[in-house]
């Protein structure tokens, strides 16, 4: 059913999607909740409709042929930096959402496609949109924006030149959890989070103090306490003569939209598991160490010890709290400032910047004493493997690095044979 906002006010959408299944089965859903629908099969043949037609929103898949969603959000950002842009995309291209983050992209839907999800970003978008087209029409705007305002489908807040509060709507109030009566007269500095930079507010106050608007976003504290985040416009408000008389504030909530980016920089650089550093990180980190100027730097590879006889005996439930376990007991025994990251299935590293040979041996013998805990693994005692090895200059830490997976094997061996030769002899 179409969103009687949508049907008033025209809103069109270009839908760019390779796979033919689900492009027809989009569109039958867009149809309902649009006036105008422009399709097409790829980003080439997208971008070409949307220099023809200038549709208020794309939704676009990432990986198609020809030109991918990415490349075509690109080209679209340089001809119009406001457009409202929908990613179609699966959870785990990590790299590809990162880049969205960069494009400024407004909304993700997850394949597949949650058509519920689909229809609420595709109105948050129209709202967005809508909310613009309604402050851009006004033509006596204190009169006209009173009248507006009060039906707009986003945050809308009105303050006088000296900052208290003269207006919001109910928007404002279901967002920030303030009622007007508690917010009126009041300076809207009671929903600074302490998030924002004093530059931030800096830079908003010239620009509009210069009679321009200014376009941010902002960390707001929700009357409960909790964070929430606003894409905001603040602009001044002029009176039939032209004066300024206040400032208008104009916003979209994202919150939902930050949670989802902080969620992929954390999975871009940590291990779901184990919440340790992955592989990726670990990697970065030794580049950037090992042309630094932290030397000497140390690193100890780790590997637990029968993890495959847990794994086959008990199950792999049993083997992740093992490798939980193992974490638990490397990060006890490092600094804050070391790098503990799981790097395999099994296999560990850290590293140890401004750390000597010396010191080192005495964080290994903390793990040893730690990881023959039983308690510490939370099942049949187990231990870890383990290799050392310092650089002492740059240039010398991926060797150092390959010489200390050698130790840690060379460890697991002579751990094999001191058991070995603890069995009884056969008769």
């Amino acid at each position: 059913m179409k969103s009687a906002a949508i049907d008033h006010y025209d809103i069109s959408l270009l839908y760019v999607e390779d796979e033919q299944v689900t492009r027809e089965q989009v569109s039958r859903i867009l149809q309902r909740i649009v006036t105008e629908l422009y399709v097409a099969e790829n980003g080439r043949n997208g971008l070409e409709l949307y220099r023809e037609k200038r549709p208020d929103i794309v939704l676009t898949d990432i990986m198609m042929p020809f030109m991918n969603g990415l490349e075509m959000c690109r080209e679209i950002r340089q001809l119009d930096r406001d457009s409202q842009l929908i990613m179609l995309t699966a959870y785990s291209d990590t790299e590809y959402l990162l880049e969205c983050i960069a494009l400024g992209v407004n909304q993700y839907v997850q394949k597949p496609v949650d058509f519920a999800r689909l229809t609420s970003a595709v109105e948050a978008c129209s709202n967005y949109i809508l909310l613009k087209r309604k402050i851009q029409q006004q033509e006596t705007r204190i009169h006209m924006l009173s009248q507006a305002i009060e039906q707009a489908p986003a945050p809308v807040l009105i303050t006088a030149l000296n900052g208290s509060i003269e207006y919001v709507n109910a928007i404002f109030s279901r967002l920030s959890g303030y009622s007007p009566s508690e917010v009126l007269g009041r300076n809207p500095r009671l929903l600074k989070s302490g998030l924002n930079p004093p530059e931030l507010y800096e830079e908003l106050w010239q620009t509009i103090l210069a009679d321009k608007e200014w376009q941010g976003e902002l960390a707001n504290k929700h009357k409960n306490g909790s964070i929430y985040w606003e894409t905001v416009k603040i602009c001044p408000l002029r009176d039939v003569s032209g004066t300024v008389t206040g400032f208008l504030k104009v916003s979209q909530d994202i919150t939902e939209r930050k949670h989802y980016e902080e969620n992929l920089q954390y999975l871009g650089t940590h291990d779901p598991l184990t919440g340790l550093y992955n592989r990726a990180y670990f990697d970065a980190e030794l580049q950037r160490l090992d042309t630094g100027r932290e030397f000497p730097v140390s690193i100890v590879m780790a590997d637990i010890d029968g993890l495959k006889i847990v794994n086959d005996s008990q199950g792999h439930d049993a083997g992740d709290l093992l490798i939980k376990g193992a974490a638990e007991v490397l990060l006890s025994a490092f600094r804050a400032a070391d790098v503990v990251a799981r790097i395999g299935g099994d296999e560990f590293a850290i590293l140890l910047p401004r750390t000597d040979h010396e010191a080192v041996q005495m964080a290994v013998q903390r793990i040893r004493e730690n990881g023959n805990q039983e308690q510490r693994f939370g099942m049949a005692t187990r231990s870890l493997s383990l290799g050392i090895a310092t650089a002492t200059q740059p240039g010398e830490l991926h060797k150092a690095t390959k010489l200390a997976d050698t130790l840690m094997y060379r460890d697991k061996i002579e751990r094999k044979q001191q058991l070995l030769d603890k069995l009884p002899a056969k008769p």
